[in-house]
């Protein structure tokens, strides 16, 4: 059996969820004496050696818990397994150690491993119903298909919007339009949103969008930045497409564009005007340069000239 254990994957929440029901049992049954935590990069190889090799405390077992896989050689990993004492047991927690290092891949090889990899959507959706009905309330589908299009499915963002809104509508069911109104997006939902809005023409909407995430702190350069990447995405996208049918995958490969972006974006670029983009695209790049030299000032604390540059952009998009 083990000895080592280590847990990675891109789900950080179940990552977290399962290394905290590891520590509650383990302190409940061998007591916080037989538990230490090091810092995987600043530990050395004497000490992991040392803290390893102890006997536990008037208990079965000892847990080591180290956050991030040690900076070792594969020849220090081996020390490591060949010397632990057979009371102790090691879980290493590192959501994406680089796999290319030799010491990782040794721990990779000895550990048992477990990855924890975003949940599925049916798996999500019925989370995202249990954990509002854990605050007492509960969500409707059209709610949690939204707060997955604005936040994404990282846990750790979508536990904290869900507590949120289940608290905010006092008890009656959270509808997609309080997720519209409370939710704040990630970045890539706000890249996501946007895109989807002012491609289907929706001008209007992308506006009050906009401004409801700013209104909820968003930051304004962030927004400005991810205009501009869909504006040069739309200029690649309409210049490589022409107008025949295009085959998408190959287009997102040769542009080195999310397929995400191309489907939302294709149909709009082969619709747009070209003089109309190109006015478009000089009157973007202008308003950037402006932005850039002093032209037009904006700071954290008078964000006015360029929320108007974002009101500009979103509300001159060719149709």
């Amino acid at each position: 059996m083990s000895q080592i254990f280590l847990f990675t994957g891109e789900n950080t929440f179940a990552l977290r969820e399962e290394k905290k029901r590891w520590i509650d049992e383990f302190v409940k049954k061998h007591s916080p004496e037989n538990l230490l935590r090091l810092n995987g990069k600043d530990v050395k190889i004497r000490t992991l050696l040392d803290e390893t090799g102890v006997a536990p405390f008037l208990a079965e077992r000892r847990l080591v818990l180290i956050d991030g896989v040690p900076v070792f050689t594969k020849e220090e990993v081996t020390r490591v397994y060949e010397n632990i004492h057979p009371a102790v047991i090691v879980l290493i927690s590192d959501p994406a150690p680089d796999r290319r290092l030799g010491g990782v891949k040794e721990f990779l090889s000895v550990a048992e491993v477990k990855e924890f990899k975003n949940p599925a959507p049916k798996v999500l959706l019925t989370w995202m119903q249990s954990t509002v009905a854990a605050e007492g309330g509960s969500i409707l589908p059209a709610a949690c298909t939204t707060l997955l299009e604005l936040v994404g499915n990282e846990q750790d963002m979508l536990i904290e919007e869900l507590r949120k809104l289940a608290l905010a509508v006092q008890g009656r069911p959270i509808s997609a339009a309080d997720v519209e109104e409370m939710a704040m997006p990630s970045s890539e939902g706000v890249v996501w949103k946007l895109t989807d809005l002012l491609a289907a023409g929706r001008k209007p909407e992308a506006f009050l969008f906009a401004h409801r995430y700013l209104a909820r702190g968003g930051d304004a350069y962030g927004m400005w930045a991810i205009l501009l990447g869909m504006l040069r995405n739309l200029t690649a996208i309409s210049m490589a497409s022409g107008g025949g049918r295009v085959d998408q995958k190959q287009l997102a490969a040769d542009l080195q564009i999310h397929p995400f972006a191309i489907r939302s974006l294709l149909p709009y670029a082969q619709r747009a005007k070209r003089p109309h983009l190109q006015r478009f695209v000089d009157q973007a790049v202008d308003s950037d340069i402006a932005l850039k030299t002093g032209q037009f000032r904006a700071t954290d604390e008078a964000p006015e000239e360029l929320l108007a540059l974002i009101d500009r952009f979103i509300l001159s998009c060719p149709a």
